[in-house]
């Protein structure tokens, strides 16, 4: 949350993120020196922009049944503005080549503790901002990365469609931040203020170590989603993790997400990843649950580049079902 002009995380990236972070602690060690380190996107004294850029290949589908296919696709083409309009209010604005993904708010830092007010057009803060959609928790798998089971696979809540709402932040001492907000729902085209969100979150760094933990509520019409999320960094490894239930996701039944990842940052601008998604439809493992495993590595070359290369395996748990062959993907991730 402390890289992002975003109080509750992602998109435009701050002074701290684009210069300290992007340009100081990822990059490879060999071209550190060429980045700009005047660079965070100012212009003038009130002005700021930014724009995050993903392409991705992937190799999917079933050799058995000659459904494998490669595809290049645009994963992710934004563009921010914020403007401030005075020590303690400013404009945010996100332009995304999907509609759907456009977001505008205004950020009023007029509470207790420097506590903010939020009104506007985006995603409720509930969880992770995890950048992987296709992660259960988050939305699931698409038509590209679908195992093919009858239902949908995953919550398919948090990515594109957002909410209309105002929010409440009051940190409170000691890494606790508290938020609250109401506002349009996530799951249908309703204009009433139908979704109440909330989260009680800290994290802190200490000596040697990071921890963070969250918990995590949402009501809608329903719909309800409670959860737990956090993780810690130490040394090299930082360890994250979410758990979600859902109450009547499909129909009647209650659904669980859960998200698992390992990295390891074996030199600087280099990063081993392990991860575990889980998908739940109805608590009943032999009617279709998902387990997903991943292993990638994360190249960091330069203070504007991510390069992502990953295989993973899902396997579904139900009886007589063909499972499906491992993927694999490459990402391009440019951001200013």
């Amino acid at each position: 949350m402390v890289c992002h002009v975003n109080p509750t995380g992602g998109g435009l990236r701050n002074d701290y993120g684009s210069n300290v972070v992007a340009l100081e602690e990822l990059p490879f060690k060999r071209w550190q020196a060429k980045g700009d380190e005047d660079w965070d996107g100012t212009i003038g004294d009130h002005l700021q922009v930014g724009g995050d850029f993903r392409v991705q290949g992937i190799q999917y589908g079933n050799t058995a049944d000659t459904t494998r296919k490669s595809a290049v696709f645009p994963m992710q083409a934004e563009v921010y503005t914020y403007l401030e309009l005075h020590e303690n209010a400013g404009m945010f604005t996100k332009l995304s080549a999907k509609n759907s993904e456009t977001e505008f708010w205004g950020l009023f830092k007029v509470l207790p503790q420097n506590g903010w007010i939020r009104v506007g057009q985006t995603l409720p803060n509930y969880g992770i901002r995890l950048d992987d959609h296709t992660s259960f928790f988050r939305y699931g798998n698409m038509s590209k990365t679908a195992v093919g089971l009858n239902y949908q696979e995953g919550f398919q809540l948090f990515w594109s469609k957002k909410s209309s709402l105002i929010e409440f932040g009051l940190p409170f001492g000691n890494g606790f931040l508290f938020t609250a907000s109401g506002g349009t729902p996530l799951n249908t085209g309703s204009q009433e203020m139908k979704n109440f969100t909330s989260q009680l979150y800290f994290a802190r760094s200490f000596e040697k170590f990071a921890p963070m933990f969250s918990v995590n509520l949402m009501k809608e019409d329903n719909l309800s989603l409670v959860g737990i999320a956090g993780g810690i960094s130490f040394s090299k490894f930082t360890w994250t993790f979410e758990l979600d239930k859902a109450e009547n996701l499909i129909d009647g039944k209650n659904s669980y997400a859960y998200y698992d990842e390992l990295a390891w940052e074996i030199k600087q601008g280099i990063h081993l990843i392990t991860k575990y998604d889980f998908f739940d439809p109805d608590e009943k493992l032999l009617t279709g649950a998902i387990s997903r495993y991943t292993l990638g590595v994360e190249l960091f070359p330069l203070n504007v580049l991510e390069v992502k290369i990953q295989a993973r395996l899902s396997e579904v748990d139900k009886n007589g079902f063909i499972q499906p062959d491992p993927e694999y993907l490459v990402q391009f991730h440019t951001w200013f």
